[in-house]
């Protein structure tokens, strides 16, 4: 990143995708929306802005560990799978870990907090985060 005159640079210790949404190779419902988001943007995963696979520089990310957290009733756990595979076979050299809540849908955790696999979700979030 570049401040003016001055470089600076921020090294992240960790990073966790929750119930990401990646775009996909065919247009759906929200394409019109990407593309109006992100303006000559195609809305595809042909765009290293939108789509982890179409990023040459994947490899560089400036953290040690990740952590993809995936619902199975979720239609888009598939995208968050590919993600960690991505990870692990683009020559990044940090940890992946894929955590599945087992019988939850999209963002589950958001529409009810005090639901128990939510309460799960959050406290392997935190060691995760906390971990060295």
């Amino acid at each position: 990143m570049d401040s003016g005159t001055i470089e600076i640079t921020h090294e992240f210790p960790a990073f966790f995708s929750m119930h990401a949404y990646f775009v996909d190779h065919e247009p759906n419902k929200f394409t019109p929306m990407i593309r109006f988001l992100y303006p000559g943007s195609s809305g595809l995963d042909d765009d290293p802005k939108l789509s982890p696979k179409a990023d040459p520089g994947l490899c560089k990310m400036g953290c040690s560990k990740v952590m993809v957290c995936v619902a199975s009733k979720d239609s888009l756990k598939p995208r968050g799978e590919d993600y960690c595979e991505i990870l692990k076979n683009r020559g990044w050299e940090g940890t992946v870990e894929l955590v599945e809540s087992e019988g939850e849908d999209h963002c589950f955790h958001l529409f009810n907090p005090t639901n128990e696999k939510a309460v799960v979700l959050m406290q392997t979030l935190a060691s995760f985060i906390n971990q060295d």
